[in-house]
């Protein structure tokens, strides 16, 4: 079972959308997410993901602040 908490505007055009059709809401929603193509979920090597963070972590820095400084700021704010 999945639990979905949406915005009550949401809930409510599905849910139009549902009688429209003469169908439940679970029924629905279902329906539109099992339409959707599932994609291979691809491991990938401890390699592969060292990388993709070194990648991601390009351009990005803490300027003047180091892990240390950052950790005491985030006790400060309880």
């Amino acid at each position: 079972m999945i639990q979905i908490q949406s915005h009550p505007e949401i809930e409510a055009q599905l849910a139009a959308e549902a009688q429209a059709r003469g169908v439940a809401l679970d029924q629905h929603i279902e329906k539109i997410v099992s339409a959707r193509p599932i994609e291979e979920v691809r491991q990938r090597t401890v390699a592969e993901a060292i990388d993709s963070i070194r990648e991601l972590r390009k351009g990005n820095s803490l300027r003047d602040l180091n892990l240390k400084d950052l950790v005491h700021e985030s006790h400060k704010l309880g």
